[in-house]
């Protein structure tokens, strides 16, 4: 049996490797790593914009200097941020997650499971955004003639891309609702 790598593939097994992952840090820490990614993504397409509009400008002069701003350069510096600072804020930031209301047992393996498949497909969609330089939410995502390829040859790449609207709100929507299920609404002193 031989196995042809395909995105679909890739996606498959990236997904797996997350809420696998997702299974070995336990539930809060992966609510832990959801927050550190929305906090990255918005870091990083911060920074970007900043070295865009500085760059910008002064293109003609940095290549005269021998400083050339390349897309790919940047980038390949975008993912190395993203992935820096997902681990950076979730170890170091200081942010700890905690239910008062932990229901434990088989509803918190499911939880965990549904993390864990959550921060997969946020983290995807991050990395597709990332490597082909479009706007977050970009609702002509798939006009794009990078996305366009891709999305001819992979149907859960379509899945994926089509619907990056509910894989950037998904995480969001699950904390909100762990939080309303997990929360103390009694204040027993």
């Amino acid at each position: 049996m031989t196995i042809t790598p395909t995105w679909d593939l890739f996606i498959i097994v990236f997904f797996g490797l997350v809420v696998t992952y997702s299974f070995i840090i336990g539930k809060h820490e992966a609510v832990k790593i959801i927050i550190s990614t929305y906090i990255a993504i918005l870091a990083v397409e911060g920074i970007a914009n900043i070295i865009t509009r500085i760059t910008g400008d002064s293109r003609p002069l940095l290549s005269v200097m021998g400083l050339n701003v390349d897309t790919d350069i940047l980038t390949a510096v975008k993912l190395i941020v993203f992935i820096a600072l997902i681990i950076f804020i979730a170890v170091r930031s200081g942010i700890e997650i905690d239910y008062s209301k932990d229901p434990g047992g088989p509803v918190n393996v499911l939880l965990t499971a549904i993390f864990g498949f959550a921060t997969a497909g946020l983290l995807m969609i991050s990395l597709f955004i990332f490597v082909t330089d479009v706007s977050i939410l970009d609702p002509a995502i798939e006009q794009n003639e990078t996305i366009a390829a891709l999305l001819q040859k992979s149907r859960l790449m379509q899945v994926m891309i089509l619907n990056q609207d509910l894989w950037f709100s998904l995480p969001a929507l699950l904390l909100i609702a762990v939080g309303f299920v997990s929360g103390d609404a009694s204040t027993d002193e």
